[in-house]
Order: C-alpha cells, then structure tokens, then sequence
C-alpha cells in the first residue's frame, strides 16, 4: 500500500492527518563510555529535510543496558542524540548502526 499521509480517526469524527513527511536515515553511532549519572551528545547527524520542532524516534542497533536516548533536531537538516546514564555504574556502549525516523506532522 502506498499512501501520502497515516491518519488517525476518532470514533464518530473525521480522520486527521497524523503525519506528513518522514524522513529516516542510518547513521553509525558509537556513544561515549558513560560514567553513573552523566551524559554525551552526539556530533550532527545529517537527515536532509529536518526542521526545528520536528519529532526523532531512534532505533537503537542493540540492547540499551539502562541508558537513555533522545533524538532531536539540532538545526535545518541535522539531529543530535543525547544519551543519559542513570544507572549505578559506567556503561559503554558498543558502536552500532542506528536508524533514525525524523517525522512532521
């Protein structure tokens, strides 16, 4: 099925259009080792078509150990992820490819 937008539809209502554009790419992230409540932002990664206040879902390439990620769009065409260690011991992670969806709604 090929369709321009996903919508969504409230019973009893029209549907709305939920989504737009989207934008994925791979990108090989390898996260700085984190030490016990400390964090790391990656350099820009390049998602030609991002613009500011646009949503990031990220696909982690393997299990997370208890750290967290965040995707965002730092400026036009490029998303930073931001990791955070919020457990009780350093994690490193191991370098991996991630894909990264950048949706506008």
């Amino acid at each position: 099925m090929n369709v321009s937008t996903i919508g969504i539809k409230k019973v009893g209502s029209v549907a709305q259009s939920l989504m737009t554009n989207l934008f994925v790419v791979t990108a090989t992230i390898d996260p700085a080792s984190l030490a016990t409540v400390t964090g790391a932002v990656t350099s820009a990664i390049t998602v030609t078509g991002a613009a500011l206040g646009d949503r990031v879902e990220l696909f982690p390439p393997a299990d997370m150990q208890g750290i967290m990620a965040f995707g965002f769009v730092s400026a036009a065409n490029a998303v930073k992820v931001s990791f955070f260690n919020p457990t009780g011991s350093t994690i490193d992670l191991a370098s991996g490819t991630w894909t990264i969806h950048v949706i506008r709604k």
